[in-house]
């Protein structure tokens, strides 16, 4: 408890500098053989959660090409790996611009890896605790099998990694990291260039996410107190993963909506990007990707809600700022963009592609192989036929039927779905 107290970070702040400078022809060399081979940027960062949930920016080297399809979608990661890429990662090299990350203090040299912000209302409580102490640049997971074990044996090595850090330990683990880099052991899954991605731990009810307070956010606030505001504050109170919830609304005469405070208006979000993380509930398709994109480009911590009551197969990518409501079922190899609305008891089957800013009404149904543009909004009840795609800016009516592709934006209705009103094009 000591060494964890008072001397982890001081030592962590020490060797990292000492490792930068020592390693810093490595870090030049390396970034000219990126610059040539993969192209610019030479850095790669993204948002990911570190001690008590908290967000930072972590950076690595770049290890993938941008190689897209006809459709300007980027290729799957096998297909944009590389041989030097492989290297990089095979060697740890693509590791080395973390030791910044560790000399600012967003991370430890030991500790649990830091991983999707998306994964953070997946766990389960005994799987939060991996965020009781700085993500580290290498672990007990890393050191025991790396992206060649399960999800729930690298978490439970986290865990146990949190309940017994000691000067010692961390010691062992950096010296049998360095061996496992020297031969290269454990470093991809079986199946995958990368490791696949963590789809979530089925809990029993919502009352089951009861979290340790200590690992609860300071706030979040929800843009948008009215119907849909209330659902998504519901969910947020679920996964009671925040100490405090509040809204912003343009509508002055509310105070209150769930008996949580209305604390401004929409135009005072800004003010709360460095101190909240934030959820856009607007209904509107159009006017939540102005908001969101807006509190993106500022710096914003989105985060992505999913009741626990939903089902969420396998190999499902969600993007940040999309909710997943009571019921909702979502299957096997489908992705779901950002801003998009997967309401009540709706269900999405397997390999389908949702755009960005999307509504999925309540009781809607899509088959499989759907695909839907960005901003299109699927009514209640509505069904979609498999092997269908829809394109962006479409209304599809309440209990509509599709069973031929829509290329043409405008409004449908019927069985089948016919169009009565095609959107103007300004």
């Amino acid at each position: 408890m000591v060494y964890r107290r008072f001397f982890k970070r001081p030592i962590d702040f020490i060797l990292s500098l000492i490792a930068i400078i020592i390693l810093s022809p490595v870090y030049i060399i390396t970034a000219i053989l990126i610059r040539i081979k993969l192209g610019s940027p030479v850095l790669f960062k993204q948002k990911r959660p570190g001690l008590n949930g908290e967000i930072f920016w972590m950076y690595k080297f770049r290890t993938m090409t941008d190689k897209k399809n006809e459709n300007g979608e980027l290729l799957d990661d096998e297909f944009r790996m590389t041989r030097f890429g492989n290297m990089l990662r095979s060697t740890s090299l693509d590791e080395l611009p973390e030791l910044f990350n560790i000399l600012k203090g967003d991370m430890s040299i030991v500790g649990p890896r830091p991983l999707l912000v998306e994964y953070l209302p997946l766990y389960n409580d005994e799987q939060a605790r991996r965020h009781e102490v700085r993500p580290g640049l290498s672990g007990l997971a890393q050191i025991g099998g790396r992206n060649a074990i399960s999800w729930e044996e690298k978490f439970k090595l986290d865990v146990e990694y949190v309940d017994n850090i000691s000067f010692i330990g961390d010691i062992k683990i950096i010296l049998i990291t360095i061996k496992k880099v020297f031969v290269r052991e454990g470093i991809n899954s079986e199946d995958s260039v990368t490791m696949e991605r963590f789809k979530g731990t089925k809990v029993e009810s919502s009352h089951h996410l009861e979290g340790d307070k200590n690992l609860m956010k300071k706030e979040l606030v929800i843009i948008g107190a009215s119907g849909h505001g209330k659902v998504v504050s519901d969910i947020a109170l679920n996964l009671n993963r925040w100490n405090k919830i509040s809204f912003l609304d343009d509508n002055l005469s509310l105070k209150t909506s769930m008996n949580l405070d209305i604390i401004g208006t929409i135009e005072d979000a800004p003010k709360f990007i460095d101190k909240a993380e934030m959820f856009v509930a607007i209904g509107n398709n159009s006017i939540r990707k102005r908001i969101q994109e807006d509190l993106k480009s500022k710096g914003a911590n989105l985060v992505s809600l999913i009741h626990p009551s939903s089902i969420i197969g396998s190999h499902v990518n969600i993007g940040l700022g999309t909710v997943i409501m009571p019921g909702a079922i979502v299957n096997c190899e489908t992705t779901i963009g950002e801003g998009s609305i997967i309401n009540t008891g709706s269900t999405i089957d397997h390999d389908n592609i949702i755009g960005n800013y999307v509504h999925i009404s309540p009781g809607a149904h899509l088959a499989g192989t759907v695909r839907v543009g960005d901003r299109t909004w699927i009514g209640v009840g509505a069904i979609v036929s498999n092997n269908i795609n829809i394109c962006e800016d479409s209304t599809i009516g309440a209990g509509g039927v599709v069973v031929k592709d829509i290329d043409i934006k405008g409004t449908y209705v019927g069985v089948p779905v016919k169009i009565i009103k095609i959107k103007d094009k300004t």
